[in-house]
């Protein structure tokens, strides 16, 4: 019991544990990318997710839509926020276009369809956040693409 009681408090410290990551840190995370084109060619860095980090109720990231990209029409079951760092885009967001560019902050409720659109002469890069200890918890729930 008391071995058992000891492992429980120390994920309990751990989870308690500050995270601080630097530029050179920040750069050296891998980059995901998803393996269906038919989801877009946006490509992200994880920076918090359990277990990787001490953290264990939301994770980080910041992604990045190239030019002509996109993040296309999706939902997941919780709430996201994203903070736009640089350039410039399109965020759909239950059927509503919005200009986002550098300073731009949303907050995008739970089981809404959004998605990422850049045109030709746009990138756009931005700061993620969930309420979810892992990303891997996050269900990305893909809309149909209209026929042609």
């Amino acid at each position: 019991m008391e071995k058992k009681k000891r492992t429980i408090e120390n994920r309990m410290e751990t989870s308690r544990m500050p995270v601080i990551m630097h530029k050179k840190t920040i750069t050296a995370v891998e980059t995901s990318s998803f393996e269906d084109a038919n989801f877009g060619n946006v490509m992200w860095q994880t920076l918090l997710s359990s277990p990787t980090t001490s953290t264990d109720s939301m994770c980080v990231g910041i992604a990045t839509c190239p030019s002509n990209g996109s993040l296309e029409l999706h939902e997941h079951t919780q709430a996201e926020m994203y903070y736009v760092l640089d350039g410039a885009g399109e965020v759909e967001i239950n059927g509503e276009r919005h200009r986002v560019a550098e300073g731009s902050m949303l907050w995008i409720p739970g089981d809404v369809v959004h998605g990422v659109f850049c045109g030709p002469d746009e990138t756009l890069r931005w700061l993620y956040v969930f309420p979810e200890g892992r990303f891997s918890d996050i269900i990305y729930r893909f809309q149909p693409k209209p026929n042609k």
